[in-house]
């Protein structure tokens, strides 16, 4: 894709994040045909927006590579947090595990180890908020969500967990409620089974880019599906011996 139909692209996304105001698609001259193509995309729009990127989400896999969501410092919470429902109007919510690194892991030839990477990172509960700057988020097609954050709208960042090593994350038991009533009941939910695995396969495609910084982080997908909130409602995410998160969308 040209430069500036990646450019293009950006400015429709940012145009849509800022305004409130969904689009309905990215015009066929914008439309991402490789993971690449909506890296750069999304790495543009980070660039127009003067936003910092704080983490990322890691999404599912697509051309054996794993798609991944920029979080910006501006959509990151601290638990319990209060966010203004319009911000986020799909209000779509994740429980997930999210590990943040104590040390820079830095470009380099050779492919970090699972032990390299368990012993960066201090894990913490967290919910994703999911969201879109398309007004037909469901059928969108999935470059166009990779594009656009991989419909990343924020992140609340609950406890942290200084023993994490020794909880078993593919058993965890989650329960998300809803205003005190349970929506989600899940054991062992995570889509790969044990959630070190997304982040450890991130680590090494972002060694061939910038690399990781100490400080930031990445949540590597649900635990237990996703569920809708309301304006209003207070939603809790509780991670069974482990930790918790908790949000309320203001209306």
């Amino acid at each position: 894709m040209e430069q500036r139909f990646i450019e293009e692209a950006a400015r429709l996304l940012v145009a849509a994040r800022e305004s409130g105001r969904k689009i309905e698609g990215l015009p066929k001259t914008c439309r991402s045909t490789t993971l690449a193509e909506a890296n750069a995309i999304q790495n543009q729009a980070v660039t127009l927006l003067g936003e910092t990127v704080e983490g990322w989400k890691v999404g599912a896999k697509w051309e054996d590579m794993v798609m991944r969501g920029a979080i910006l410092r501006s959509r990151l919470f601290e638990s319990p947090a209060r966010i203004p429902a319009g911000l986020m109007p799909l209000c779509g919510v994740e429980p997930e595990i999210a590990f943040q690194f104590e040390r820079d892991m830095p470009p380099r030839p050779a492919a970090y180890t699972r032990a390299e990477v368990e012993d960066a990172v201090l894990a913490f509960a967290g919910i994703e908020i999911v969201d879109s700057r398309f007004l037909d988020y469901p059928d969108a097609p999935v470059l166009d969500k990779a594009a656009d954050f991989v419909s990343n709208g924020g992140f609340v960042r609950g406890s942290r967990n200084t023993g994490w090593r020794d909880v078993d994350l593919t058993e965890l038991l989650v329960t998300v409620s809803f205003d005190g009533e349970v929506v989600a009941r899940v054991r062992g939910g995570h889509p790969t089974k044990d959630p070190i695995l997304p982040a450890l396969e991130l680590v090494n495609q972002l060694r061939h880019e910038d690399g990781i910084k100490a400080g930031q982080f990445m949540t590597t997908g649900t635990m237990a599906g996703i569920t809708y909130a309301k304006p209003g409602q207070a939603v809790t995410a509780e991670f069974e011996d482990f930790g918790k998160a908790a949000v309320r969308f203001v209306a």
